[in-house]
């Protein structure tokens, strides 16, 4: 079985794979998905020469993570036709992706699980809670649709949402207008509507404060996906895991990690080792140098493990550990992302 990556011309045989595995979609989202995102995407499969046996997406997503801007990716349509499941074909396909970006220098690649048990064999762990919140029923809030033709309002959605997520997060999916326009016609192929949110002033103005998105003309208002200021909505249930992630490359991964602030020291020394059973590059033992401005990990000597105090780690560890989502002793003086992923792409 050889895994490819297909070519853009390739893509559409791709399609009556999709059609089986996700028949949820409408044939206009189907549509909408392989007119937009199946132009820019990569997609790994494994075919004979009828068909595709088994497939997977991965998605583009601009990311701001701590300090810098990335272009990460995030896997989605991940398929194997019902006929050959239970031939390692996914694993194959999965694998093979996952070291290409390991070898690209990519710090994780992020997913939503239909079934985390699914991922959870390749290292997989939660990164990211959703807390779902909605509007305050205040009459002092105006929704409206959002008019993608209106290049004014998506330049000043994209930045009032990215400055609302910034405040609070670390990692987070980039607003701009293509974006926002991308989401706009997934959510109109499924009749949905995505709406921007002002607040009614004083003065008899408005401000743009934020935006809602209903996936589907039956989404509850507790399951739209929003970006809003706290003080603008109310939390209607708690938070609940959402988006599992995988580690790749280690410098990159540990580059926004730093020391505290309430830590004394300047730089700290942190030994440990690593099993990784798909990225062989990834195992070893590891001298993690924290400082207030970032880290930095140096690969050392077997010999270390017998002379220094070193943690044992597994991939999905670092997931949990360094994405906040469990605390752990040898990691109280180091910070932790804050991430936030609360959509589909």
């Amino acid at each position: 079985m050889q895994v490819k990556k297909l070519e853009q011309t390739e893509k559409e045989r791709t399609r009556k794979l999709y059609e089986e595995a996700f028949p949820e979609d409408s044939a206009r989202m189907r549509d909408f998905y392989y007119a937009s995102r199946m132009r820019e995407n990569t997609v790994y499969v494994i075919e004979n020469e009828q068909e595709v046996e088994g497939m997977l997406c991965l998605n583009p997503c601009r990311v701001r993570f701590g300090r810098e801007e990335l272009t990460l990716s995030y896997i989605v349509a991940v398929a194997t036709g019902q006929k050959y499941r239970r031939r390692g074909i996914m694993r194959r396909i999965l694998t093979e992706a996952l070291r290409e970006e390991y070898a690209a220098g990519k710090p994780f690649v992020f997913l939503e699980p239909a079934n985390p048990a699914y991922y959870t064999p390749f290292q997989f762990a939660y990164a990211s809670r959703r807390e779902k919140r909605i509007l305050k029923n205040d009459a002092c809030y105006h929704c409206r649709a959002v008019d993608v033709g209106d290049e004014s309002l998506l330049n000043e959605l994209s930045a009032c949402c990215n400055a609302i997520l910034a405040e609070k997060y670390d990692i987070f999916c980039l607003r701009s207008p293509d974006y926002l326009r991308r989401v706009c016609g997934e959510v109109s192929a499924g009749e949905g509507r995505v709406l921007s949110v002002r607040e009614r002033q004083a003065s008899g103005g408005e401000k743009l404060i934020g935006m809602e998105v209903f996936d589907y003309p039956d989404t509850r208002e507790q399951d739209a996906r929003v970006v809003l200021p706290d003080a603008a909505t109310l939390k209607c249930c708690g938070t609940e895991p959402f988006i599992m992630a995988r580690i790749l490359s280690l410098p990159a991964f540990f580059a926004g990690i730093s020391l505290r602030e309430e830590v004394a020291a300047e730089e700290r020394k942190f030994f440990f080792s690593l099993k990784d059973p798909l990225i062989a590059e990834n195992n070893g033992v590891f001298l993690l140098r924290a400082t207030k401005r970032g880290s930095f990990v140096e690969r050392l000597s077997a010999e270390t493990e017998r002379r220094q105090h070193v943690t044992a780690l597994t991939p999905e560890e670092l997931v949990t550990v360094f994405f906040g989502m469990q605390r752990a002793p040898w990691a109280e003086e180091l910070t932790s992302y804050r991430a936030y992923f609360d959509e589909e792409m």
